[in-house]
């Protein structure tokens, strides 16, 4: 890990502002003193549950004591699986942070806080450093993160990096597991001399004196260096430097130290989102005991991972020894025997009477007890947080439901309910002091790269500048200092819920019966909105396609306006036709004359059944008929393209009886139009 205690001058954000008076170097020595010596108890526990962790679960004096029995030193290391298990849990919930608009007209400047955010985590390798928290939390009951800011060639960047845990001390009172009750916190680490020279221009000469010093102290033999309580190694050429953050009424202050020599002081070069002077680092723990004690889950499994391991190794050595019981006198040569005993074909002598006075112990009832409690103690531990079916390692999981499934695993994950939910907040701390950083950090021109995705990288321009044709002013777009939004994380569920029981039920239903959105939606997976747009790219129809499919549409139509059109014009020519005859039968013919012109006889009446049973015939009421787009346009239905007779609205074949044939024809079913001379007949 780079060191830590670069990042005040080497990443200030603005310049130092040191207090007038010089800092009470005293008050800090006997606060982190305090620390050293009332954590002790934590700080050894921590160590032990590394060891745990890394394998090491036999002391030197339990070995030694097994190596003089013969007995193996074996170990099952279950502690480990389940740490790395959970820190993969971390990993798959993990969620990018988001910006949200505090106002109705923010929704632009939320995305660009998100991407920026998003890029800031990427650029530091955040996934890295959140696992590296998640680990540390979880073995040594401390994870820690720092959030400062860094110079790079092309301006300053926030900057997110893993701190490790034994380089870290708090404010021993503090009892919260955010850390948010501790007055100071800060590292200690041991610098070679000629970096901290680097580190701190113009203290070359105090910290020279300080290599000096231990020599003639005598200060040689550090049994831990890293909690020592010497300031300099001469034989080793390095210094011990302390980065003090005390937290006080107008912010936060910092101090470098190096013994009695004041290295760097000042008022924190970094602030939060409310412009106070900030701390760059962010802790977390997932408990907290009554003495202030931090720890991780491992305190509860380290008794059943003891007794597993010595029954483990008493059951074998049980298994592989003998115990031979007889009457003096009755072997010749007890140590022959005792050999004869550990080969698989030894022949045993004796004087005596076998399985009376000589003969081998049963050992059956102890060996039956060693693997009863070993089978409980493994079960213990084993039911102790995720269980065997939530890591994938249980018996009979393929043969149970999904609700037995989903049952299993929300029963091992709720117990460390508590433990996810302060990782998610020591997240979130985290992604709002990012975002504080990239509102110090980035105030000139900027493009940032959209991460989202990465198949097809996008850029955004931050904090440009652009002259307003219209009105001649400098307009300002994507301004970093004047985006106001809040910082939220999606976090992914810490438990299993019953959507995966119905997603796995529909996806049974067989292919297409449940569209792909609905299992997409009921699933966990991030990114949805991606997944949706994919969905509805590869559904998408191909724009030559749709193009051509159009034509022929428009093509159609024309076909069918031309069929209308041929039908309302045979109609028509019908109607004509058919007026034409109606009109004749119902007109009379005229009067006879003879060569003078002059009546010789009655005029003959019309015949007026044959002119009803016409009407009857063909329908003569018709409205205005409508053209092809206004028939369309109004909704109704084009005339049948058939090459039959339409129908109309005229009284059918075999209607009511023939009305009397003294109506007047005018106003005679069918409203046939008559000339009126034909009226009053």
């Amino acid at each position: 890990m780079a060191n830590a205690l670069t990042v005040v001058d080497e990443q200030a954000a603005t310049p130092l502002q040191p207090e007038e008076q010089k800092p009470d170097v005293a008050k800090y020595q006997k606060w982190f003193n305090a620390y050293e010596a009332n954590k002790q108890n934590e700080i050894a526990e921590q160590v032990t549950h590394r060891r745990y962790y890394n394998d090491k679960q036999w002391t030197e004096r339990e070995l030694k004591i097994l190596k003089r029995r013969g007995q193996a030193p074996i170990h099952d290391n279950r502690i480990k699986r389940k740490i790395d298990f959970l820190v993969g849990v971390e990993q798959r919930m993990r969620r990018d942070p988001k910006g949200y608009p505090r106002g109705p007209n923010d929704d632009k400047s939320a995305e660009v806080a998100t991407a920026g955010m998003r890029y800031a985590c990427d650029m530091n390798r955040w996934e890295s450093v959140a696992s590296e928290g998640t680990n540390d939390g979880l073995i040594d009951g401390i994870g820690v993160a720092f959030v400062g800011i860094k110079q790079n060639s092309t301006g300053l960047d926030p900057l997110i990096k893993h701190c490790q845990r034994d380089r870290f001390f708090y404010d021993p009172r503090s009892m919260r597991p955010d850390f948010s009750d501790a007055r100071y916190m800060g590292l200690h680490l041991w610098l070679d001399i000629d970096e901290a020279k680097e580190k701190y221009p113009g203290k070359e000469k105090e910290l020279e004196d300080m290599i000096e010093h231990a020599n003639s102290a005598g200060a040689l033999a550090l049994v831990d260096q890293n909690y020592a309580t010497a300031w300099a190694d001469f034989e080793n050429r390095r210094v011990r430097v302390v980065e003090f953050w005390e937290k006080r009424a107008n912010g936060w202050y910092y101090c470098n130290f190096c013994g009695d020599v004041v290295l760097e002081h000042g008022v924190s070069p970094y602030v939060d989102e409310d412009g106070r002077p900030d701390c760059p680092y962010v802790a977390w723990s997932p408990y907290v005991d009554e003495t202030g004690d931090r720890y991780g889950p491992i305190r509860s499994m380290k008794p059943m991972q003891d007794e597993i391991n010595h029954r483990r190794s008493k059951f074998l050595h049980i298994l592989n020894a003998r115990q031979v019981y007889t009457r003096k006198g009755d072997l010749d040569d007890v140590d022959e025997t005792r050999r004869q005993l550990n080969r698989p074909d030894g022949i045993i002598e004796h004087n005596g009477e076998w399985g009376s006075t000589t003969g081998i112990v049963d050992t059956k009832g102890d060996l039956q007890g060693q693997a009863e409690l070993l089978a409980q103690s493994q079960s213990s531990l084993e039911n102790l947080g995720p269980n065997p079916g939530l890591i994938g390692k249980g018996g009979g999981v393929a043969e149970q439901s999904g609700r037995a499934i989903l049952a299993q695993r929300d029963s091992g994950m709720t117990e460390l309910s508590p433990v996810f939910e302060r990782n998610r907040d020591w997240k979130l701390r985290v992604y709002r002091k990012v975002w504080a950083r990239i509102k110090q950090a980035w105030t000139a021109p900027k493009w940032i790269r959209i991460t989202d995705d990465k198949d097809a990288p996008q850029h955004i321009g931050i904090n440009q500048y652009q002259m307003d044709p219209m009105t001649g002013q400098i307009m300002g777009e994507n301004l970093i200092a004047q985006i106001d939004v809040d910082i939220i994380m999606d976090e992914g569920p810490d438990t299993m819920t019953m959507n995966e029981e119905l997603m796995q039920t529909l996806s049974q239903l067989g292919p297409g019966a449940v569209p792909p959105k609905v299992l997409i939606e009921l699933s966990n997976a991030p990114n949805k909105d991606k997944l949706f747009k994919l969905i509805d790219e590869a559904g998408a129809p191909n724009p030559q396609v749709a193009e051509m499919q159009a034509r022929m549409a428009k093509l159609e139509e024309m076909l069918q306006a031309v069929k209308v059109d041929e039908a309302r014009a045979k109609i028509e020519n019908t109607r004509a036709d058919t007026m034409a005859k109606l009109k004749t039968v119902a007109t009379p013919a005229q009067a006879p004359t003879n060569e003078f012109g002059q009546q010789t006889g009655p005029a003959p009446q019309a015949d007026m059944a044959a002119a009803f049973m016409a009407m009857q015939a063909f329908p003569v009421n018709f409205g205005e008929p409508m053209l092809y787009e206004q028939s369309m346009a109004a909704g109704v239905e084009p005339p049948p393209m058939q090459d039959e007779e339409p129908q109309g609205q005229a009284m059918p074949m075999g209607g009511p009886p023939m009305p009397d044939m003294g109506m007047p024809l005018d106003q005679m079913p069918g409203g046939l139009p008559i000339d009126p001379q034909l009226a009053g007949m």
